[in-house]
């Protein structure tokens, strides 16, 4: 009878520790995937802050201190360098951009995604379009007030690699 008496006082005991940890499981679970579409929001935004010209909604998606990895350039730091950077771009084009998202991953308040995109740039003043199809991989980090910034930015494009006739091995 004591024997039983402790058996159900520990299971009285540790019961709500398991229902407390299940409840903080889901909890998180569902956080991860409300973290997951505010970052495939964020996504969406950039797309369509482009194409809509908003250089002010697009710049909004970075945090402060941002780096921007374009190819074939040295890298930009900070919000307000790549701003600069695109202060002259945005007006000189219409674009239109489609991003697909491959892959959200989140560990804690840093998260990467990572996927394709295609681009094309008109120029305003006309000219031949330059349309671009490339992959990004993009770090976000969650914000003080819960948000998701751009910290890390990559990206490049998918055309194949210029063919290089190194010295000694032409004809």
């Amino acid at each position: 009878m004591r024997k039983s008496v402790l058996q159900a006082s520990i299971i009285l005991m540790v019961l709500p520790l398991f229902v407390i940890l299940g409840c903080e499981k889901q909890n998180e679970v569902g956080d991860v995937e409300a973290d997951i579409s505010a970052i495939n929001n964020n996504i969406d935004q950039y797309a369509s802050s482009m194409n809509a010209g908003d250089l002010n909604l697009w710049i909004s998606l970075w945090a402060d201190d941002a780096i921007q990895m374009a190819p074939d350039a040295p890298a930009v730091i900070g919000k307000e360098q790549i701003r600069a950077k695109y202060e002259s771009i945005f007006p000189q084009f219409i674009f239109k951009m489609t991003i697909t998202n491959e892959e959200v991953r989140i560990g804690g308040d840093l998260a990467f995604s990572r996927g394709n995109y295609t681009v094309s740039m008109t120029p305003k003043a006309g000219g031949e379009t330059i349309k671009i199809d490339g992959k990004y991989l993009s770090i976000e980090e969650r914000q003080a007030d819960g948000s998701w910034k751009i910290i890390r930015s990559c990206f490049n494009d998918n055309a194949p690699p210029k063919e290089v006739e190194l010295e000694g091995t032409a004809g």
